[in-house]
């Protein structure tokens, strides 16, 4: 969508104003907002795709997962502003991301411990549970206090099949991509090849991970040698200890469970309950060189005073339910954290663009290729025919669910689901945004 600058100075649910837009990104966008208790935070808006519920079902299992590497979502739930309904989420504040860190130095041996083995729980409780992750890189891997988290309001459900294991094993390949990158600040086995062999465990963990040869069984064996897995529950080898009797000191063998989530599928609604936030200390506690780093870029990235960490929140990645920023032959405007979005200028659809379709009604095979998200006819229009000059074989067109906003630019016209995902696979082999999406609009 373009235009989020409108919705500054609202007030989402009577709580949350949105102060300042931070950075726009097509369907959704991130603005600075209070925490509820006196400090700053961010707010991600959605606009409704007639899939508000199944985020909303996404976010509450976040909330009932309640898991300690995962971004906790302060609040979440519906709005609607100038006719238009949207899903927000608050997030809890953060003080840094490792994208940041990694684009100055290379992370020693014990912080990349640190950070795997907190996205490693991470990623076992959403993969126990139901749920991929899809958008794991260094500008999600987030700082809060002296913990690790990974971003969770770009969650979803896991497929059935193959598809849902194949998103898994992404996702593992994607975590060790991360632990490359935080050795070697390569996303390559061979751009990283004069650091190799990487230290123990990574020197087997990365290659085995990136090429699905290990799963995420496997690599907590090698990161986490003392520890074994029962479900998503991290439990202590049997450690030994002594103890004094009337007999004298003996050995005896007990097993010591961590901390424990629920293991069993997130699936129920919760009543949503806003939750304070503790004090925050702006370090990563991944050692002092780590602190002094975060410290430093925290200090010298940030834009005016008083203005929320944009980088820290909202990284330059795709997530689920936004538009990421395309390939060069898609570009799409986005503004700089901290700058205020402005329209671009609209020109005169090419006549080669469609008229604007609406839903048909009880028709079969209405699934659509979403590629971009406007509230302006006019800019849709424009958006359709620049793509039109430079992917004819797209078929880009308008569409419109609902006769109104949101206007969508969408490709390859109507057809079955399995043709609409061939479509959308093809579409991010040229150049469309990662989180294009297919979806059906028979009504």
């Amino acid at each position: 969508m373009e235009l989020w600058t409108e919705y500054e100075g609202r007030t989402i649910d009577g709580a949350f104003p949105l102060t300042k837009l931070i950075r726009p990104e097509g369907r959704s966008a991130f603005f600075s907002t209070s925490d509820g208790v006196g400090g700053q935070t961010v707010i991600r808006l959605i606009e409704s795709h007639f899939d508000d519920e199944e985020i909303l079902v996404r976010w509450r299992g976040i909330q009932v997962l309640n898991h300690p590497n995962l971004v906790k979502l302060i609040q979440f739930g519906r709005v609607t502003l100038d006719e238009t309904s949207l899903v927000y989420a608050v997030m809890e504040p953060v003080d840094a991301n490792m994208g940041e860190i990694v684009a100055e130095r290379r992370l020693t041996t014990q912080e990349t411990t640190q950070i795997g083995t907190s996205l490693l729980t991470a990623l076992e409780a959403l993969h126990s549970n139901g749920f991929v992750h899809e958008h794991i890189e260094p500008a999600n891997v987030l700082a809060v206090g002296e913990s690790i988290k990974l971003r969770s309001d770009c969650i979803r459900e896991t497929p059935e099949g193959q598809e849902g294991r194949d998103l898994k094993s992404r996702d593992v390949r994607d975590y060790s991509v991360v632990l490359l990158q935080a050795l070697t600040q390569s996303k390559t086995l061979e751009e990283a090849k004069r650091y190799m062999p990487l230290a123990a465990p990574f020197d087997e963990i990365v290659p085995k991970g990136m090429s699905g040869e290990w799963g995420l069984e496997q690599i907590h064996t090698a990161l986490r040698p003392d520890t074994v897995q029962v479900g998503a529950r991290p439990v202590a080898k049997n450690p030994v200890v002594t103890k004094e009797t009337g007999a004298g000191i003996v050995a005896q063998t007990v097993v010591e469970e961590l901390p424990s989530y629920p293991t069993e599928r997130v699936r129920v609604p919760v009543e949503e309950e806003p939750r304070g936030i503790e004090g925050r200390r702006l370090a990563i506690g991944v050692g002092a060189i780590l602190l002094l780093a975060v410290v430093a870029l925290f200090v010298h990235g940030r834009a005016k005073s008083g203005a929320v960490q944009a980088n820290a929140v909202v990284p330059a990645v795709a997530t689920e339910g936004s538009e990421a920023v395309p390939a060069p032959a898609l570009e799409t405007p986005v503004a700089e954290p901290g700058s205020v979005a402005t329209a671009p200028a609209v020109a005169k659809p090419e006549a080669s663009v469609p008229a604007v379709r609406t839903a048909a009604t009880n028709s079969a095979g209405q699934w659509r290729v979403v590629a971009f998200t406007y509230n302006r006819e006019a800019q849709a229009k424009e958006k359709a025919a620049s793509v039109a000059s430079k992917h004819p074989d797209l078929r880009p067109e308008v569409f419109t669910p609902n006769g109104r906003a949101p206007y969508l630019v969408t490709v390859g016209g109507t057809m079955n689901r399995d043709d609409a995902f061939a479509l959308l696979k093809k579409g991010h082999a040229e150049g469309l945004p990662r989180d294009s999406y297919a979806q059906n609009y028979r009504r």
